[in-house]
């Protein structure tokens, strides 16, 4: 950081230094009309750039052909490359269901199980044991 501020300091010294001998170079009755030259000469710069630019693209590009039925030797089907269009249809949508006054064993048996059975409960009380320690820890 301190090298970059140092080359700073170092392009603007010489920036003042160029403008300082140009300046004295310069009788002090026409020094009002240098920003106006040195203004016109920036235009005329930039007016050239811009035409060198725009006539070297002109000449730069090039026409670009396609070619649809190339002989080239390999020809895949548009089916086999593409996927088919998917049919035009909605399956039906069912939005709501009718609520049930009571469910059946057989109805439940798919959506829940006891966790009461095959020796669970041990877990449970493991579990409860140690929320118990954990609160009782708590102030």
């Amino acid at each position: 950081m301190d090298f970059l501020l140092r080359v700073l300091a170092e392009i603007r010294f010489f920036i003042l230094f160029v403008a300082d001998w140009f300046m004295n170079m310069v009788p002090p009755e026409k020094r009002k009309f240098v920003p106006v030259a040195a203004l016109a000469a920036l235009a005329v710069l930039v007016l050239f750039f811009g035409i060198f630019t725009f006539s070297r693209g002109k000449s730069g590009k090039r026409e670009i052909t396609v070619v649809t039925n190339a002989p080239s030797g390999i020809f895949i089907p548009q089916d086999e490359l593409f996927l088919p269009d998917e049919p035009d249809f909605v399956p039906g949508v069912l939005l709501e269901r009718e609520r049930r006054a009571s469910w059946a064993e057989d109805d439940v048996a798919p959506l829940w199980r006891d966790p009461m059975k095959n020796g669970e409960q041990i877990w449970r009380d493991q579990i409860e044991k140690t929320v118990d320690e954990i609160m009782g820890s708590v102030p």
